[in-house]
């Protein structure tokens, strides 16, 4: 018997499959509602759907994969609403509220580095305000070297603008001056200085002015 329901079971992904690659929609559907009964798994059925939906470019996909990354967290099934996140966010890049959940359930388990990984990538698209809010969001949370490096990436990415946002660059540069003190490191503090002074001398002594201090 278990036999015989493994193999309708495999056969129904198999026409599902099928479906797909024939770009029959109704169908698909069909065999999905047939085949999520036997998942056993609420969120793993509505992110299944999900899939469905974005082979066939329905906008609706997007709802389920909200309603799969819900069911995943009530389930405390953290990674799999993790991986969900970053996949609505590579299908909606501009959507603020994927990324800042993404971000939350990384700290919920412990893995600020990803947090850091999505910061860089901020400041690669210009997105600063952004990558400095969330910075602030996770420094209590963060290694004080690896926070200072986040800052000097977004201190080398304020100074490419134009106007040049004099007030949140000292900011940045203090707070990162701050941070590198505290881990009692004279090599990182040297190398954050250096980098500084070759791009920008008066940010150099400036940030000299508040070791000093």
């Amino acid at each position: 018997m278990k036999y015989i329901q493994s193999e309708k079971y495999n056969l129904a992904w198999f026409r599902l499959a099928e479906c797909v690659s024939r770009g029959e929609k109704e169908r698909a559907m069909g065999v999905y509602r047939l085949l999520s009964h036997s998942l056993g798994d609420d969120a793993l059925a509505a992110q299944l759907k999900g899939d469905l939906l974005l082979c066939f470019n329905d906008e609706l996909a997007v709802e389920k994969y909200l309603e799969a990354a819900s069911l995943y967290k009530k389930s405390k099934k953290t990674i799999e609403a993790i991986a969900v996140c970053e996949h609505l966010i590579l299908l909606e890049p501009e959507n603020q509220t994927h990324l800042f959940e993404s971000i939350n359930l990384y700290r919920e388990i412990g893995m600020p580095f990803k947090i850091i990984d999505h910061i860089n990538e901020m400041v690669k698209n210009n997105k600063l305000d952004m990558a400095i809010d969330i910075t602030e969001t996770i420094a209590a949370s963060v290694k004080r070297e690896d926070l200072a490096q986040v800052r000097k990436n977004i201190i080398f990415g304020l100074m490419a603008l134009n106007p040049v946002p004099e007030e949140k660059i000292m900011d940045q540069i203090k707070c990162a001056v701050e941070e590198l003190i505290s881990v009692k490191d004279e090599s990182l503090l040297q190398s954050f200085l250096s980098d500084l002074k070759a791009l920008k001398s008066n940010y150099y002594k400036k940030a000299c002015g508040y070791i000093s201090k």
